[in-house]
């Protein structure tokens, strides 16, 4: 599927926030979506592996 010209819009963490990447450790700038509480995120680099 094609992007029609449509930009995916990157969220960044609010004020006194910050979004930790769950395998490496390090901060996360930006991500395609709001990150649900409780939940990890990764950079795309160390996402695990699909089954």
């Amino acid at each position: 599927m094609r992007n029609k010209g449509f930009k995916k819009r990157l969220y960044t963490p609010r004020e006194g926030e910050s979004w930790i990447c769950a395998k490496c450790g390090k901060p996360i700038d930006a991500l395609p979506f709001i990150p649900s509480k409780g939940r990890p995120v990764y950079h795309r680099e160390c996402l695990p592996p699909r089954e």
